[in-house]
């Protein structure tokens, strides 16, 4: 509460939840981006953060004909749809050799935020940038100071850095991640907001119960998906073959996680996606195949639901601002 005071002393018009009381949000105002100067082209997703306030960093920029640092500049992507404009402060040939630093200082952005990832209160481990079904993913599986804590699907950290701040630190909360570089950024994550006790680990988690001895009272499964939940978006190129392969995937971290934990253990599944493939289908896969139990997803924050008495818990894009999935099992 006094990291939000003070970020309220000085101009920050801040909200909390009502039920996730770490939660803290800020509201957002859509404008219009005026082209002007140089049209530089950043890839989606680079464009879909500068859309929300962010600088473009050089090696999202895919395009800057003429582009001299000090110039005017609209930042649009790859379909033409300007997103942000401000100054260059790199020009055309460091942009496109060496992508490093700021490529344009966003002035203007579509959605109208400001750049928290530059405050001294992120800076010093005092907030990070979370959404709020990720938060309430974390919440759901309860974690406890004396538990072990596997997050099979780690990086960048976001929900396992939540897990070490719900238990004070006191949890063994271990990740996985099978990029080794991945897991450094993860490490960075976690030493800046002086998380403590957790160990990470660069493996392929869908093995972890085959390569390690670890025995979990709770098990955090977050795999890769079709992130067709994530807003804004500027465009969307998912197939229904993605959606298939993805949930065949989903599944085996599913497996692995049911061999980890502890009879009587927790899991909780989670994705930012909407299709019934990755969410209805892969809970039917834990409950026939993997003999877990689904209970209540507790607390409710999400309002979107398929089922008539859902134990799962979803967010609609149009009700909640995005769409999520959590599903909570138990092992008898």
């Amino acid at each position: 509460m006094e990291t939000v005071e003070s970020m309220r002393s000085e101009g920050f018009d801040i909200g909390l939840h009502k039920t996730i009381p770490e939660a803290a949000y800020l509201p957002v105002v859509e404008q219009t981006v005026t082209r002007e100067g140089i049209p530089v082209l950043a890839d989606r997703f680079a464009a879909e953060a500068v859309m929300q306030g962010a600088h473009l960093y050089s090696p999202g920029g895919k395009n800057c004909q003429g582009l001299r640092s000090g110039m005017k500049a609209t930042v649009q992507d790859q379909n033409g749809v300007p997103v942000g404009s401000g100054i260059a402060r790199q020009g055309e040939t460091a942009i496109l050799n060496y992508h490093q630093g700021i490529a344009v200082e966003t002035l203007s952005s579509r959605f109208r935020l400001p750049p928290l990832r530059e405050s001294r209160w992120y800076e010093s481990g005092l907030i990070h940038l979370q959404s709020l079904p990720s938060m309430v993913a974390c919440h759901v599986l309860d974690p406890m100071p004396e538990d072990v804590i596997v997050d099979l699907n780690c990086s960048p950290a976001g929900k396992m850095s939540h897990l070490c701040q719900l238990t004070s630190n006191k949890a063994r909360v271990i990740g996985f991640d099978r990029n080794t570089r991945k897991t450094e950024k993860a490490r960075e994550h976690l030493e800046r907001l002086h998380c403590k006790n957790y160990q990470l680990i660069a493996h392929d988690s869908r093995y972890a119960h085959l390569d390690y001895t670890l025995r979990a009272d709770k098990v955090l499964v977050d795999p890769p998906c079709t992130g067709l939940g994530v807003t804004p978006r500027l465009s969307v190129d998912t197939t229904m073959a993605n959606v298939e392969n993805l949930a065949s995937y989903q599944k085996q971290f599913m497996r692995a996680a049911t061999a980890l934990v502890k009879k009587g253990g927790t899991i909780v599944y989670s994705v930012c996606t909407i299709t019934r493939e990755e969410c209805d289908d892969v809970v039917r896969f834990a409950e026939d195949q993997l003999g877990l139990i689904e209970t209540e997803a507790r607390p409710i924050v999400g309002n979107g639901y398929l089922d008539s008495k859902p134990l799962s818990q979803r967010f609609d894009p149009e009700l909640d601002g995005a769409g999520y999935f959590i599903a909570r099992f138990i092992r008898p």
